[in-house]
């Protein structure tokens, strides 16, 4: 009688978990494993997009991606009773050590179970692979760099993310803060119905505009890219100098985004303003090709590359996403800076909508730039999403010996 009485007392006790452990991604199935990780977390989440594998496949590997060519990175894997339950990677970029003073690493790609077990052993991982390397602080997520997707999300899980945003669970910011993560900034996805009339006041201001002859507005020259975009390079890496954790864009990024411009993207999703023969801004608007993917379930393998093939060159998206946009350093903060700033707006809106958009996200925004959230405040924009990014000293961690 004794022993059953034991044994039911015991079977009243809930078994403790698993221990978790993590290990880095060395094999190709180890790389098989990392991808499929979001497939894990996100089933029953209405408004998760999955990724396509062979486009992360490619941002990870260190012959296609021109971030390699100043950083290097880890990738981790977490299991608990031999399944994987998480992932993280850890990065140096040396642009970064230059531009921000050295000692910055960064992560990204988290993705865990709901388990602060889970997200402690993660994050130790990256943080041991960063102090290893004299790394005294973490910073992200990112990924990888702060030119892809950035930041969590904590605000905004009712609607899908635009194409190159990030998604998560609401449960992450909790992962986050139990694991000692401090808030670094946070960044803004502004929400726009690009088919509404302008307010009166942006509709004097264009008109306004309009009567600037020195202001003209073109489209990049399809034939000669290369050139058109290291314009946009030059401007984007002065206009964007003094924001948080700005790092210039290299010409191997330029590039890429050129090789993007002629596959994805139409020349209308740049636009250039010039005063005086001097480009004096610009504009990125692509289409929100999360739309046209969301249903590959990440697999363009048999046939999944036809279908969106099909659809980017036979299909409108409905929406569609500015994910940059600067103005030279000598109109910012003046009127002249505003109505370069609309009159760019107001060229790509009308475009947008002649292929059949109806919205637009604009993202993302820092918090601390007040002069462009006016903007977007004034042009009928909401504040949509809210993504943070997180930063943790890496004081603590031990270290190899010196």
């Amino acid at each position: 009688m004794a022993n059953k009485a034991t044994a039911r007392a015991f079977a009243d006790v809930p078994q403790s978990r698993p221990a978790v452990t993590t290990r880095p991604v060395r094999t190709r199935r180890d790389l098989k494993d990392f991808l499929n990780v979001p497939w894990s977390i996100y089933g029953d989440d209405p408004q998760w997009v999955p990724p396509l594998h062979a486009e992360i496949r490619s941002r990870l590997n260190p012959k296609k991606n021109p971030y390699f060519e100043h950083a290097n990175a880890a990738l981790f894997l977490a299991e608990r009773g031999g399944r994987v339950v998480g992932r993280i990677s850890a990065q140096i970029c040396q642009l970064a050590q230059r531009h921000h003073g050295t000692g910055d690493g960064h992560f990204g790609f988290f993705e865990c179970d709901d388990s602060s077990q889970t997200s402690d052993a993660l994050f130790n991982a990256a943080e041991t692979w960063l102090a290893e390397r004299s790394m005294s602080r973490m910073v992200g997520p990112f990924n990888l760099s702060i030119h892809e997707e950035a930041g969590l999300l904590i605000d905004g899980f009712h609607r899908p993310p635009f194409v190159f945003m990030t998604h998560n669970p609401p449960y992450y910011q909790r992962l986050f803060d139990e694991a000692g993560m401090r808030r670094e900034m946070d960044v803004y996805a502004y929400y726009l119905d690009i088919t509404l009339p302008y307010q009166e006041r942006i509709a004097r201001i264009l008109k306004a505009a309009g009567r600037n002859s020195k202001i003209s507005l073109r489209n990049v020259d399809k034939g000669n890219l290369k050139a058109e975009l290291g314009l946009l390079l030059e401007l984007f890496n002065e206009s964007w100098a003094e924001n948080w954790g700005h790092l210039p864009m290299t010409q191997g990024e330029v590039d890429e985004l050129a090789m993007l411009v002629r596959r994805l993207f139409s020349t209308d999703a740049v636009v250039l303003a010039e005063i005086d023969g001097k480009v004096a801004g610009f504009m990125v608007v692509i289409p929100n090709l999360n739309e046209l993917t969301a249903d590959l379930n990440g697999k363009l393998f048999p046939f999944g590359w036809l279908r969106m093939f099909y659809r980017i060159q036979r299909k409108s998206c409905r929406s569609v996403r500015v994910p940059l946009m600067g103005i030279a350093k000598e109109y910012q903060n003046t009127r002249t800076g505003a109505a370069i700033a609309f009159s760019m707006i107001d060229r790509c809106r009308t475009a947008s909508v002649r292929r059949g958009a109806t919205h637009c996200e604009m993202s993302w925004i820092l918090e601390t730039n007040t002069a462009m959230r006016s903007i977007l405040d004034a042009s009928g924009s909401t504040l949509d999403k809210t993504y943070r990014l997180y930063s943790k000293s890496l004081a603590d961690v031990d270290r190899p010996d010196e």
